[in-house]
C-alpha cells in the first residue's frame, strides 16, 4: 500500500534528479545508498554531489511565468 501512497504524493519527473555531466534523469534513490552522498548512477559517468552535478529536475526546467 506504500509504493501507492508514495506513486500519489510523487510529482513525476520533478522528484527527480537530472545529471549536468551526462544528461540523465533518475530517481534519488538511485544515486545514493546513505541519503547524505550522491553520485550519478549512469556507470560512464562522474557526476557527484546535489548542486554540484546533480540538480533536481524541478530547477533545471524552464519557470511556467
Amino acid at each position: 500500500m506504500q509504493p501507492e501512497l508514495a506513486s500519489r504524493t510523487r510529482s513525476g519527473d520533478l522528484d527527480r534528479l537530472f545529471c549536468q555531466v551526462c544528461g540523465e534523469r533518475f530517481d534519488a534513490d538511485a544515486a545514493t545508498d546513505d541519503g547524505w552522498h550522491y553520485q550519478c548512477p549512469n556507470d560512464d559517468c562522474d557526476g557527484a554531489g546535489i548542486r554540484e552535478d546533480l540538480y533536481p529536475v524541478r530547477d533545471v526546467l524552464p519557470s511556467r511565468r
